[in-house]
């Protein structure tokens, strides 16, 4: 029985030694840098500036549509639009179209 006794305290001992020297060796390695997280941090912080940048200049620009624009002279015809005009803008044309004739309650 003591020789039992003895081995698993020879066992623990032998099993804290071999974590000791793992615990070491890990210590002796560098940390591990995720360098496609970094550079996906860099280009989203240059990605939002950007996009701050656009807000400004969304804030100050003229709308497309002409004031007296109407369906058929916009979607009366397949033909695509001279200049991209910007979802906001043609959402609340067709909203003020559909009103006027009845079909937007």
């Amino acid at each position: 029985m003591d020789n039992s006794a003895n081995q698993s305290r020879g066992g623990d001992s032998s099993i804290k030694t071999e974590q000791l020297q793992e615990d070491s060796s890990k210590a002796n390695t560098p940390a591990f840098v995720n360098h496609g997280l970094l550079l996906w941090n860099q280009n989203r912080q240059q990605w939002l500036l950007k996009k701050k940048a656009n807000r400004k200049e969304q804030l100050i620009r003229e709308p497309k549509l002409s004031w007296n624009a109407t369906y058929d002279s916009l979607l009366g015809s397949n033909k695509p639009f001279p200049q991209p005009i910007p979802l906001g803008e043609m959402v609340d044309f067709l909203v003020d179209i559909w009103e006027q004739e009845g079909l937007y309650d």
